[in-house]
């Protein structure tokens, strides 16, 4: 009964990660605010994926290259403003202040395209309690399936990060401590490998390639070891490596190591392992973005931001790793295996071809 159920939770992990891959991946859409206070003004610098706004707010003909979405957002200025208005709100001891939608401009993250807007705010004086609100692509508006806008700002003496998503819609200036934020980055860094449905399937084909928990948690930590140098790299040395070239790699990687087990030849997995892991911890390094220099909390957000990434491939070995154990003690152990494998190899062909040909 126990096997059957762990053949079943097998099943029913990777139906679900093939129905979403048929389905297109999930739109899970990051943003970027920049705050600054200059006295009873507030500079707001949103950047949003094109591609999620141009869905929320109509930008008119879709837009080609960067010169026809600078005319697109320029020419849908009140439409932005109108749409902005109620979403992202900055209010000074209870009172809103005044927004303006001042420039609009087209940038670039990890290879997308991203509209830069840039929104000022009138306050009604330049001391008090500050609080953002911010409700952009709100689960009603349907136009992605997961929003994280991560927000660097300084108020007067008070600096520092904080992450908002659809479980955390505001935050005042001055309450978000060290603490809070590093419990931020860190459930930032659990969802972006839960949702990451990329790494996560990377992970199942180390642990469908494990025979022991030893064997497993020697590629693991070879994983983390290397994700996390590539991590850091990026976001504090400066490390660019365009997404077009990162992304169909991370896919081939699954496929790779997928083919590696059917082939059985897993003699050099850890430095097979070590390479590849280099190559995740760039796609995880596209979920910040570093604009001030190096400081204490800075160096414990990102921090928090990787043990999350662990906590997150944690709860994966806990649910995945017992089920194929138990699977392995039937007497189908091997059909069954190998019938996983064979899935989670196509899903990464299937990821590698199509961000290959169609990014």
């Amino acid at each position: 009964m126990r096997r059957l159920l762990a053949f079943s939770g097998l099943v029913l992990l990777l139906f679900t990660l093939g129905a979403t891959t048929a389905s297109a991946h999930v739109i899970a859409s990051t943003g970027y605010s920049t705050v600054r206070q200059n006295g009873s003004q507030v500079t707001y610098q949103l950047s949003l994926e094109y591609a999620v706004l141009a869905r929320a707010v109509d930008l008119g003909v879709p837009a080609t290259d960067d010169g026809q979405r600078a005319q697109a957002l320029d020419a849908a200025k009140p439409k932005l403003a109108e749409y902005l208005h109620d979403r992202v709100v900055v209010s000074l001891d209870g009172a809103a202040c005044e927004p303006a939608l001042a420039t609009t401009s087209v940038g670039q993250r990890a290879d997308k395209p991203y509209a830069d807007l840039g929104l000022v705010y009138s306050c009604p004086g330049d001391r008090g309690q500050f609080r953002l609100r911010y409700d952009v692509f709100a689960e009603s508006e349907a136009v992605a399936d997961d929003h994280t806008n991560v927000v660097e700002y300084t108020f007067a003496e008070t600096s520092g990060r904080a992450v908002l998503d659809r479980s955390r819609h505001d935050f005042t200036v001055g309450d978000n401590t060290l603490g809070s934020s590093t419990l931020q980055f860190g459930k930032l860094g659990v969802e972006h490998i839960l949702l990451g449905l990329d790494h996560v399937l990377f992970v199942v084909a180390l642990i469908l390639g494990a025979t022991t928990f030893r064997s497993l948690l020697q590629v693991v930590s070879m994983f983390t070891v290397a994700h996390s140098v590539t991590l850091v790299s990026t976001l504090l040395g400066g490390i660019s490596v365009p997404a077009v070239v990162v992304e169909p790699l991370i896919a081939l990687s699954i496929a790779f190591v997928a083919v590696e087990n059917l082939l059985g030849s897993t003699r050099h997995r850890l430095p097979v392992v070590f390479g590849f892991g280099l190559l995740h911890g760039l796609g995880f390094a596209g979920s910040l973005r570093i604009t001030d220099g190096v400081s204490p909390e800075l160096l414990v957000s990102l921090l928090s931001f990787n043990v999350g990434i662990e906590a997150g491939q944690a709860m994966l070995l806990v649910a995945v790793f017992p089920l194929v154990l138990l699977i392995r003690r039937g007497r189908l152990a091997v059909p069954v295996v190998r019938t996983a494998t064979g899935v989670v190899a196509a899903l990464g062909l299937y990821w590698f071809v199509e961000r290959f040909l169609f990014t």
